[in-house]
């Protein structure tokens, strides 16, 4: 979130679904521009994997880092009952 022209970092709700990414990719500033020419389109994209999918910090973007892990697996049924 922005803030007097500054990014200010907001710590995710407790339980967010923050993993993959073990906290490498960060949002980016982005802004959607109206035309009373043109209608405006939005998408929505939701992602529901299967109950029994294991959820993890992924082992690509691991390689790349020095903090090590920062997410423990978790399986995706576990998460939602939290």
């Amino acid at each position: 979130i922005r803030h007097n022209r500054e990014w200010v970092p907001i710590k995710p709700l407790p339980n967010s679904l923050v993993i993959w990414s073990n906290g490498k990719y960060k949002s980016i500033e982005h802004r959607a521009v109206t035309s009373e020419a043109r209608a405006r389109i939005s998408v929505a994209l939701f992602f529901y994997p299967n109950t029994e999918v294991e959820i993890e910090p992924l082992e690509d973007i691991l390689a790349t880092q020095e903090c090590g892990r920062m997410y423990k697996k978790v399986k995706y049924g576990d998460y939602l009952k939290q």
